[in-house]
């Protein structure tokens, strides 16, 4: 797959594209881009995906943007998996915000991307203030020689699957149910840093976990993970939250931390990349009267992590529990 950052660059070749923000790459936005590329083998066209560097939120309104569900890497490989031959990368920026529906159409959809195709959700909107939607960018299509095709959303349980929903899912810890709408486990990625290396003193060392800006992860809890570090995946027990048992119950924070012991390890990972799967949830987040009742529950937390049976793991090679 090409991936493609300035519309100057872009080949002379008519286009089946799917366009939208596609944070998450859930099963609905899969289905938009699978329309897209089956499109494109069967009219011979280029099949392309069009999507943004950042949520245009970012830009229009940041006050109310989003953390975002998958970081800009991630959603590209997501996409990648997918098959189109070509991404496009709009930077989303004050002057593309600026575009009317019209002037989208003209100069990004049919001047600089020849689209012969525009697969898009239902719930599409485009142009200035999110003014044009699907049923504008038929009439679009219309009059400059594309095809709209509007892919209906997609629903699960009888609610329909979006990125605002799994996040929502997400700060509850219901990570069931967010990966049957994602297709896979949850994940946040980012470098292991130092930290105050408590864990070592208490006999659980973890990795502490910095994770890239702007992007979500579940709510404060312990979690049963997989986690790949330097090409290798491990069974990983993590915590999210504020280390409530040595905090003062008087002083409050808003400062969250990301721990993970990775079972059967040992050895140096600071400064590395990390990326953490978010299997199931084990417990909320609470704290304990003394350090030996933490060190206990921590002790089980592993132990459980360590006997859950799940296919994920399998995926990966990780077949048998790990020892404690």
């Amino acid at each position: 797959m090409r991936v493609v950052t300035f519309l100057a660059d872009l080949e002379h070749r008519p286009r089946a594209l799917a366009i939208g923000t596609f944070d998450g790459v859930h099963v609905g936005h899969r289905a938009v881009i699978g329309r897209a590329v089956a499109l494109a083998a069967e009219r011979g066209l280029l099949g392309s995906v069009v999507t943004f560097d950042r949520h245009p939120l970012a830009v229009v309104d940041p006050s109310h943007a989003p953390r975002l569900l998958t970081p800009l890497a991630e959603k590209i490989r997501l996409i990648e998996k997918l098959g189109p031959e070509e991404l496009v990368l709009l930077t989303f920026d004050e002057g593309l915000a600026a575009l009317t529906p019209a002037g989208f159409c003209d100069q990004v959809l049919t001047e600089a991307l020849q689209a012969r195709a525009v697969v898009v959700g239902e719930n599409f909107n485009f142009g200035a203030g999110g003014a044009g939607d699907a049923a504008q960018l038929r009439a679009c299509g219309d009059e400059r020689g594309f095809k709209t095709v509007v892919v209906d959303l997609v629903t699960e349980h009888g609610k329909t699957i979006s990125s605002t929903r799994i996040r929502s899912l997400l700060n509850r810890g219901e990570l069931e149910e967010v990966r049957e709408i994602l297709g896979r486990p949850p994940s946040a990625a980012g470098l292991v840093v130092a930290g105050d290396r408590r864990g070592r003193t208490l006999g659980v060392p973890t990795a502490n976990i910095d994770v890239e800006a702007g992007t979500i992860f579940p709510g404060r809890a312990v979690y049963a993970a997989r986690v790949l570090v330097d090409g290798t995946w491990y069974r990983a027990a993590v915590n999210i939250g504020h280390n409530p048992t040595f905090r003062s119950k008087a002083v409050e924070t808003t400062h969250v931390t990301i721990e993970a012991f990775l079972l059967d390890f040992s050895g140096d990972i600071y400064e590395l990349p990390i990326r953490v799967d978010f299997l199931h949830k084990i417990r909320d987040e609470h704290r304990f009267e003394t350090v030996e009742e933490l060190v206990a529950q921590m002790r089980r937390d592993i132990a459980e992590t360590a006997d859950l049976a799940d296919p994920a793991f399998a995926e990966v090679g990780l077949t048998a529990p790990a020892a404690l």
